[in-house]
Formats: structure tokens, C-alpha cells, sequence
């Protein structure tokens, strides 16, 4: 998808097309946003631009060329290829839309996709309801069934054609993130909060900028400091590290690890990309007395000490990520002790809701709740059912009874 986004616009006094940003998006929710500046006229790309066989170059078109590091097609790798763009500068051509965007490897066209106006362009505010009502009728439904039509597509090609199928890969830190689902909103608070926990009651001088993954634009990024380093200059904050999530499925993970301390899981999963720690060596200075305030089971009593034994024993057979006895996790740990009686219960049900999920519905959780939803009605039924069973029976026998 071509288009502008962001508060920052530049506008050039000679009205010539300088800069494009493209936002690029896949079928898995990320996003990668590109700002391409002019390599000058398609001319000037031969090799490019033979390749594509792209239409002669006018000084009314912008072309630019970029690597890809974004996955989008199941069918390409992300390594190995480029882009390139050439398009129409709006501001100085009477056809507005006409773009062409090349995938190249080894200097070898593999796909080009292109989007031309067949007409003048339609101003909305100047059609009447009836036109309006016309063309919402004509295309509303093309956006609706665009993705259902890739995976159709994707489908034929694969069996078809045979065609070889490359894996999501890892995301790059400049990519942004598909929406973390409502499950992982709710565990982001609570992994949030106890890094904020954790930094605020240290000894130590630690500033940590904190990069969530997955949420809306004004609660990515949260700055934390510990009580020495905001009595501090500004000039001097202590030791800083950031902690950058790179994928929303983090949050998951991080409660379901059965490590012993957080810097263990901070370790595990930053090995296996879900993570960045700009400095670990300070984040296991900021961990290192945390395991002797973990409380044993045993410790923890009334209803807490079952709730989350089940949870710990949910977590067996999982990988762990360091030897040690069983015990609470840290994220458990800080839910006990520093939440509300109504936090623990909304904690214990969406880590129950993710553990059970992984059992009977190929961990997804919508799959649960809507086969709990099905169970739930076919308990409702048998139980109208037997009741109008039962009371029709009584009911027979009481009118015989009367007869006779």
C-alpha cells in the first residue's frame, strides 16, 4: 500500500515530488514504513529500469530504489532482493495514479506490480447521494475480500505450481508489530508493571526505556527510573538500558517460562529474537539480589498457594531456562504480593486461559472461548431438556392419578 502518513511534511516551493514514504504491510498484522528519496530519473537506473521495462522516463515521474528487509510474499525470501519504485509525481502530471513497483534479485525481475488511472479522478464532495451511495455499493466490498482472495491465490500457487514456502521470519526492530490480541494486552500490563516494580524499589542509579510491542502509539514507550537516578543530574543517569519488545507473543512467553528469575527469561528470550537489551551486563545488575526474596510454595497460603501450585504445574514439561527447585515464578512472585485481590484473579484466569489453550485449542485462544461457549449451550440444552422431560413425566402421572 502506497501512501503518506505522519505529522512531518515538507513542501518543496517548486512543487516537484522529492520524497516518498510507503508503508508496506503483510497478512500477519506488521507493518514497515519506508521513506524513499529520488535516485533521479528511470533513465538514470538503466539496468533497473530495462528490466522492468518501465515506460520511458519524463521529468514527471519519481524513481527510487531500496533493499527489502520486510517479509511479505510466503512465496520470496526477505534476503537477496530489492525494490524499485517509479511513479507519477502528483503535483505536476494530469494523471495522478500510475505506479509501478519491481521486485528484483540478482538482477532479475521476479515480480512487478502496477496501478494505473483509467479516468479522471472523483471528487467525492462533488457527487450527489445517489452517486455517493453507487460507488460505495460498486467498490465497499473489494477491501472486505481482498485478504480471503491472497489466500486463495497463495493456495493455487502453492499446489499448483509448486512452489517453495518461506517461514515468517524474525522481525527487524524497524518493523512495526501486528496488534498484540486481548489476551496479550492484559499479560503486557502485568509484565510492565513489575519491571516498574522492580526498577522503582532498587538501590542502585537504573534508567530503563521500556518498548512495548503490539499496543497504540501513546503506550509504546515508557520511561523508569529508580529513585537514586531521579535524584540525580540528568547529565549522569546512572546506568541506562532499553528494553525493546519485538513481538507481541513476548508477553506469552514470558509467563510461561519456568525460569526462576526474570533475568533468566530476559536472557532466553532475548536469544530467541522476541527481545533487545541495548546492555545486559546492567540488567543483571538490576536482577541480581532478586532470587532470595522469591517466596516457596509453602510460604504462600489460603487460596493463592492452589491457584497458582495449578499454574506451576501447568508450567512442568515446558523448557526451563536455568536447574533450580520448583518455585514461583517472578512474574507470580509480583502479582502475589504487590496486586490487588481483583489483579490476581484477572491474572490467574488469563495465564489459566492461555495454559488451557495450548491443551484444546492449538493455542488459540478465541478457539477456547468459543468451544467454552458451545459447551456452555450444550449444557444449557440438555438441562431444558431433561427438566421438560422430567416435569412432562410428573405431569402425566398427576393427571392419572386424578383420572383414576
Amino acid at each position: 500500500m502506497l501512501g503518506c502518513m505522519g505529522s512531518f511534511v515538507s513542501i518543496c516551493i517548486v512543487s516537484t515530488l522529492a520524497a516518498v514514504i510507503l508503508e508496506v504491510n503483510n497478512n500477519f498484522g506488521e507493518r514497515h514504513m519506508y521513506l524513499l528519496l529520488s535516485t533521479g530519473s528511470t533513465s538514470e537506473d538503466t539496468s533497473v529500469a530495462d528490466l522492468a521495462d518501465q515506460p520511458c522516463s519524463t521529468p514527471n515521474r519519481f524513481a527510487s530504489i531500496w533493499p527489502k528487509d520486510f517479509h511479505v510474499s510466503p512465496f520470496n525470501p526477505r534476503e537477496g532482493m530489492a525494490y524499485t519504485l517509479s511513479t507519477t509525481d502528483p503535483l505536476r502530471c494530469e494523471r495522478p495514479v500510475d505506479s509501478r513497483i519491481v521486485l528484483v534479485a540478482s538482477n532479475r525481475v521476479r515480480l512487478i506490480a502496477s496501478i494505473r488511472a483509467t479516468g479522471p479522478a472523483i471528487r467525492p464532495a462533488a457527487l450527489s447521494a445517489y452517486q455517493r451511495s453507487q460507488l460505495i455499493l460498486s467498490w465497499g466490498w473489494v477491501g472486505a475480500l481482498t485478504e480471503p482472495r491472497i489466500y486463495f491465490q497463495a493456495a493455487k500457487l502453492h499446489v499448483q505450481r509448486k512452489l517453495r514456502v518461506w517461514s515468517l521470519p524474525v522481525p527487524l526492530e524497524k518493523t512495526i508489530s501486528r496488534r498484540a490480541n486481548r489476551l496479550e494486552r492484559s499479560l503486557e500490563h502485568f509484565v510492565r508493571g513489575y519491571l516498574r516494580h522492580r526498577v522503582e524499589n532498587t538501590d542502585g542509579s537504573f534508567t530503563v526505556r521500556y518498548s512495548a510491542a503490539g499496543l497504540f502509539a501513546n503506550d509504546t514507550v515508557e520511561i523508569m527510573q529508580s529513585p537514586s537516578a531521579r535524584a540525580i543530574s540528568s547529565k549522569c543517569p546512572g546506568k541506562a538500558v532499553e528494553f525493546r519488545v519485538l513481538r507481541p507473543d513476548f508477553y506469552t512467553s514470558f509467563v510461561e517460562s519456568q525460569a526462576l528469575t526474570a533475568e533468566a527469561v530476559f536472557k532466553l528470550l532475548a536469544g530467541n529474537d522476541f527481545l533487545r537489551v541495548s546492555r545486559m551486563h546492567v540488567l543483571r545488575d538490576l536482577f541480581c539480589d532478586e532470587s532470595g526474596s522469591f517466596p516457596e510454595f509453602s510460604k504462600v497460603s489460603g487460596s493463592g498457594h492452589l491457584a497458582f501450585q495449578v499454574l506451576s504445574w501447568f508450567r512442568k514439561g515446558r523448557p526451563a531456562a536455568i536447574a533450580g527447585p520448583r518455585s514461583l515464578s517472578a512474574l507470580d512472585c509480583y502479582v502475589l504480593t504487590c496486586c490487588s485481590p481483583a489483579e490476581q484473579r484477572d491474572y490467574w484466569l488469563q495465564v489459566m486461559k492461555l495454559f488451557l489453550s495450548r491443551y484444546v485449542a492449538f493455542g488459540h485462544t478465541f478457539l477456547l472461548e468459543a468451544e467454552v461457549l458451545v459447551a456452555l449451550l450444550v449444557l444449557g440444552w440438555t438441562l431444558l431438556t431433561t427438566n421438560s422431560l422430567y416435569y412432562g413425566s410428573y405431569g402425566s402421572s398427576f393427571r392419572s392419578f386424578f383420572v383414576i
